[in-house]
């Protein structure tokens, strides 16, 4: 199953990787992240900051100008894959190969099924994520779960700060009438302060990160930045 990683999540990484020896391989592999995804997160925000981390609320559309100009500099011009990615701002290499022999990506899900988890189980889970430095790996091997559901309970908490995030409100509304009017208008503050908080992080790690972007280099993208 594929991974998202939030904006919150890709800014602390990378903040995280400019402050340590470790390679980069090294860091990708502690932090149970892709090193191809950790260099893509690096040279997109030294092109395009912060707004070039943020995921598309729908997936994006590509022209079909754009695939041909690509599968040109690919095959005719010999560019290498990580300067069309750049050139074209692609944001899957999948998506290229998959131009590149004429086919387009077939999108399969397959839904597994977990066991039931309780609320107290989550807190448990997601105290044990925190304490151990964001190891979703570990914490789904040691508590029985998908790696994917211990970081989006972990993600759920850190972005509510508060533990009834994580309860399973499914089916809690049937029968109900409808909420009163301060009691919505309660809830989008809620919402929309937890929204700007996580907003004043994303900016307050970009603007760690941003003075690298300014040094002098002869390539714009070039991922040694971080290192110097």
């Amino acid at each position: 199953m594929k991974i998202t990683y939030s904006t919150t999540t890709k800014l602390r990484l990378l903040s995280q990787f400019q402050n340590v020896n470790e390679s980069l391989k090294v860091f990708a592999d502690y932090h149970n992240v892709g090193a191809g995804s950790l260099k893509r997160w690096i040279q997109q925000h030294l092109t395009g900051g912060l707004a070039n981390l943020e995921r598309p609320v729908h997936n994006r559309r590509y022209p079909k100008k754009l695939k041909l100009r690509t599968v040109r500099d690919y095959r005719n011009h010999r560019l290498p894959t990580k300067e069309i990615l750049l050139k074209y701002d692609i944001h899957g290499l999948s998506q290229l190969r998959n131009w590149v022999i004429g086919k387009e990506p077939v999108r399969k899900r397959v839904r597994k099924i977990g066991r039931k988890v309780s609320y107290e189980e989550k807190i448990e889970i997601v105290k044990w994520v925190l304490k151990h430095n964001h190891d979703y790996k570990q914490a789904a091997q040691k508590f029985d779960i998908t790696y994917s559901r211990a970081y989006a309970w972990t993600q759920k908490y850190e972005q509510a700060n508060d533990w009834t995030a994580l309860k399973d409100r499914r089916g809690e509304t049937r029968g109900r009438q409808p909420a009163d009017r301060e009691k919505q208008l309660l809830k989008e503050i809620r919402d929309l302060k937890a929204k700007l908080r996580e907003r004043e992080v994303q900016i307050a790690f970009s603007k760690k990160l941003i003075e690298i972007s300014n040094r002098e280099v002869k390539r714009p993208n070039d991922i040694k930045r971080f290192k110097k």
